[in-house]
């Protein structure tokens, strides 16, 4: 299917602006413009594949490396049988303590230095060469660019390190809308998105879960069923028509199957394999839907219209866990963002660090475009193999050949910062304001025309307040008073920013390591 000139613009403002902000005036030195990006390579740095092992000649006794599979099994050995015992996780720490030459096997004996499950800490088990590699986990990957999501306002941005050493601070080149995971009737908050450091460590094209037999197909699958048209309703998605096995579950020691599967093409064209997400997902994918449908979507599952609303009334359409964005942003993500790139995930109040450096370094209102070609090859694969949607590329190298494409069109994003947050709301007229309070998502200061000097923003602040209502920049609901810090999000970095200890919000990513050092607004000169 082909959609021409398909013209997508996003995240549309409202009115109104920021809380206080730091007032730390900045600029950028002349650079390349990375938000106008129809060229095939973004000359961001790329994060060092680790070296996968493949016999055991490779691998050194004593050496420490890693479980590079997302799910690798490790057995105990009874006699001559190796038993499977359980699974260790990728990013799991492993020392290798025997080659066990003496059999003839694919098994060495390691113990488990660092792992999801702590259970397993020091340890000894036995588990195949195949799967393992060396430690790589892109902590300490210096990267160009990098991805924040703030999941109070649920806004992602992608920012890019213009001055690597500091001298200017990193600046916005894209800005979209995610859903944030959540799910009724989970009382310890395990299906929320959780707040951490990240690091995307591969991108898979046509993503479903388990591998296969799950819950939720690939959006495209040459063997599976044809896929619901782009004219059809976002209910297709969920027809049994549409999947391709039933799905099973064991229930009371029994195994019940009742449809065939549960939505098809839940994870959408794309999507961003996070570490370490000890087993609860975090990955950042697309979902149902073509290119502009799925758009629609996004704010369906947030209830933001009628249909939305009442569904959410009775269940939760949102994910459980992952961070969930439209088709073409998560093809556009794949493009600009490479292995390695840091994924930051917080729960904050938003500012801008200074809007008059704001309104002079950005263009209000800019928008840029990106040219878009999904095509039917690299079904689950990963690396270079999960084909780029973009343009550019899909015709350098041949595959935009009419059978292979299923969309292609032209995607619109917005390129300049905009501010969700708590403050005062202007009335419908634009003459005046309400003594209420909410959120609201601009750029023009509302401030200085509420009868106050405008240099006296102590007026209002958000830090005394105890409740915050609107889920619009509060979608876990937390009290006010929980939120500690800023986000700039003009600049991309956090003031005294520390994630809140509230119910919903929960930790994770790098045990080690809250978020990396340039995102600390005290690091620029």
């Amino acid at each position: 299917m082909s959609l021409k000139n398909l013209s997508i613009t996003l995240c549309l403002g409202m009115a109104g602006l920021a809380q206080a902000s730091a007032n730390v005036p900045y600029s950028f030195p002349a650079h390349k413009d990375v938000s106008l990006n129809n060229f095939d390579d973004t000359g961001f740095n790329v994060g060092k594949e680790a070296k996968r092992f493949s016999t055991k000649r490779e691998i050194t006794v004593g050496s420490t490396i890693m479980a590079h599979d997302r799910y690798q099994r490790i057995f105990t050995k009874v006699g001559n049988e190796y038993k499977y015992h359980t699974m260790i996780a990728r990013l799991d720490r492993i020392q290798v303590v025997d080659l066990n030459r003496a059999d003839d096997n694919p098994y060495i004996k390691v113990k488990i230095e660092s792992s999801v499950d702590r259970r397993l800490v020091g340890k000894e088990f036995y588990t195949q060469v195949n799967g393992l590699s060396e430690y790589e986990d892109y902590k300490d990957f210096d990267a160009d660019v990098y991805m924040v999501q703030n999941i109070a306002t649920e806004k992602l941005r992608v920012y890019q390190r213009v001055c690597k050493d500091n001298s200017c601070p990193p600046k916005m080149i894209f800005e979209t809308d995610f859903v944030s995971g959540e799910k009724k009737g989970d009382p310890e908050y395990k299906k929320n998105t959780h707040v951490g450091n990240y690091r995307i460590f591969e991108w898979e094209k046509f993503y479903q879960d388990k591998g296969w037999g799950g819950h939720y197909p690939s959006w495209y699958d040459p063997s599976f069923p044809e896929a619901p048209k782009p004219e059809d309703s976002w209910s297709a998605w969920f027809d049994k028509e549409v999947m391709p096995w039933e799905f099973c579950e064991t229930i009371n020691g029994k195994e019940k199957c009742s449809k065939k599967g549960m939505m098809r093409g839940a994870f959408g064209w794309f999507t961003a394999l996070v570490e370490p997400h000890y087993g609860t997902g975090q990955w950042t994918h697309g979902t149902i839907g073509w290119a502009e449908s799925s758009i629609e979507n996004i704010y369906r599952a947030k209830g933001e219209d009628t249909l939305g609303k009442f569904a959410n009334f009775f269940t939760s359409l949102r994910s459980s866990g992952c961070s969930r964005v439209s088709n073409p942003s998560v093809a556009f993500l794949r493009h600009i963002l490479p292995v390695g790139t840091p994924l930051i995930k917080i729960y904050a109040l938003e500012a801008y660090q200074d809007q008059a450096s704001m309104e002079r370094n950005y263009e209000v209102g800019a928008t840029s475009t990106w040219d878009f070609m999904l095509t039917k090859d690299g079904v689950r694969e990963t690396g270079v193999k999960a084909t780029t949607a973009h343009k550019n590329y899909v015709e350098r190298f041949g595959l935009n050949s009419f059978d292979n494409i299923l969309e292609e069109g032209t995607y619109e994003f917005r390129k300049y910062p905009t501010v969700v947050q708590y403050q005062f709301k202007p009335k419908s007229s634009g003459n005046g304001y309400r003594s209420s309070k909410g959120c609201i998502e601009d750029t023009v200061d509302n401030y200085a025309n509420n009868g106050l000097n405008s240099d006296d923003r102590s007026f209002f602040d958000i830090d005394n307040e105890k409740s915050i209502k609107s889920k619009q920049c509060n979608v876990y609901k937390i009290p006010g008073d929980a939120f500690v810090g800023r986000f700039y999000v003009d600049t991309g970095l956090v003031d005294g920013y520390d994630h809140p200890k509230a119910d919903g919000v929960i930790r994770g990513g790098f045990r080690s390591q809250k978020y990396p050092e340039f995102l600390e607004l005290k690091n620029y000169k």
